[in-house]
């Protein structure tokens, strides 16, 4: 049954962090001094990245840091040229013994955490050691600066199938398209980012036929930007059925009588209620039929009372049943009144008045019928539930 329960259920936002970095936001003092003069002697010298974090690692590797006998050379790694110091005072960040035959090095190098600003490099430098050949030979530039990461928000993270997630987010590059794939496959939808790299508001249509469960958005836009967002398709609710026996029980009155039509009603499968507070289900009383022959013709009154619903799965509580009255045949010379409405709530559990005829209009056959309504509790768990309906005139 399509009742869509998970809607809004849940409010808040969900923030999810982009697997790389699109763009920096550089801080600190300007560019560093310009390095000194190298004198590599055949030594080369590379970095991972130009970029790092504040207190981040710089990858390096190096080739031909080798002397004259066939030795790799011992090399210490300074930054700008020794102009860093790192906590305890030192201005050596690495020391690495090269290959033998080759010179190659790798390694790598923690910056300080006060450190920020472009133009920095590291200093390769040989020459300490016995027998170590003289070299100095700086890398390439980089930059220390913290890291801007793109981050959408999802207005909600549980929604239906066939609805639409309200999605918005920051520090994407500016003026650039986005691409949003449900779990890395099938587009669902693109958009545009503002000149500051953000968008607000954008609907994601969840297709008809995503399985509930956990999925993952991936937002994907120029540069490597990939956030993956996680989100929820709730279950619509199904397969439940609420069933009921109505037995009648007739009072041995003689010439009074009670028939009902059908011994069992089987209520319409449960809808949320406008409201979302309650699982309505609804249905019709069997025709039940009164014959009066009394000749003192005293007038006959005609109720009905349930207990509890009861199921494999639990129990309903038999007030929510609740039910509407109707004369659906009179006799002539008859004077037939359905009872009052009695809400789902108050109830049929305590018994009601199906329908009455005052004394000296009652002798005659009279037909009474009620709509049914249960409105039973969103937690009520998926089965069968029935009751008995016990009917008496009097």
């Amino acid at each position: 049954m399509p009742i869509r329960l998970g809607t809004g259920l849940r409010i808040g936002a969900v923030t999810a962090a982009a697997c790389v970095a699109a763009t920096l936001t550089l801080t600190g003092p300007a560019a560093a001094a310009e390095p000194r003069p190298d004198n590599p002697n055949g030594a080369t010298v590379a970095i991972a990245s130009n970029t790092v974090a504040p207190g981040g690692t710089i990858a390096f590797t190096g080739t031909g840091f080798v002397n004259d006998d066939g030795s790799g050379s011992v090399v210490i790694v300074k930054i700008n040229d020794g102009a860093i110091r790192d906590s305890s005072g030192s201005d050596i960040f690495a020391e690495v013994t090269a290959a033998d035959t080759t010179g190659d090095i790798s390694g790598s190098v923690t910056v300080p955490a006060d450190l920020t600003g472009g133009g920095h490099w590291l200093r390769m430098l040989t020459g300490a050691g016995a027998g170590d050949a003289v070299r100095s030979v700086h890398t390439e530039r980089f930059t220390v600066a913290v890291p801007v990461v793109p981050t959408v928000t999802l207005a909600t993270d549980a929604v239906p199938a066939g609805t639409s997630l309200s999605a918005s987010g920051t520090n994407f590059p500016a003026s650039t398209t986005v691409t949003v794939k449900l779990n890395r496959g099938a587009t669902l939808t693109t958009f545009t980012t503002d000149a500051a790299g953000s968008f607000s508001g954008e609907a994601v249509p969840v297709p008809d036929d995503t399985e509930a469960g956990s999925h993952t958005l991936n937002f994907l836009a120029a540069g490597g930007v990939s956030v993956p967002v996680p989100f929820t398709v709730v279950a619509e609710p199904g397969g439940a059925s609420t069933s009921i026996t109505i037995t009648t029980v007739v009072s041995d009155t003689g010439a009074l009588s009670l028939r009902a039509d059908a011994n069992s009603v089987l209520l319409s499968n449960p809808q949320v209620s406008p409201e979302l507070d309650a699982l309505v289900s609804t249905g019709a009383l069997p025709t039940v039929t009164v014959s009066d022959l009394r000749a003192a013709d005293p007038g006959w009154s005609v109720s009905g009372q349930v207990g509890d619903f009861t199921g494999a799965a639990g129990t309903i509580d038999g007030k929510h049943l609740g039910w509407t009255p109707e004369l659906e045949e009179a006799a002539p010379g008859q004077t037939v009144v359905a009872g009052s409405p009695v809400a789902a709530g108050t109830g049929l559990k305590s018994g009601a008045t199906l329908g009455t005829a005052a004394a000296g209009s009652g002798r005659g056959t009279a037909k009474l019928g009620a709509g049914l309504e249960l409105r039973m509790p969103t937690t009520v768990a998926p089965g069968s539930y029935s009751t008995t309906m016990t009917l008496t005139a009097i």
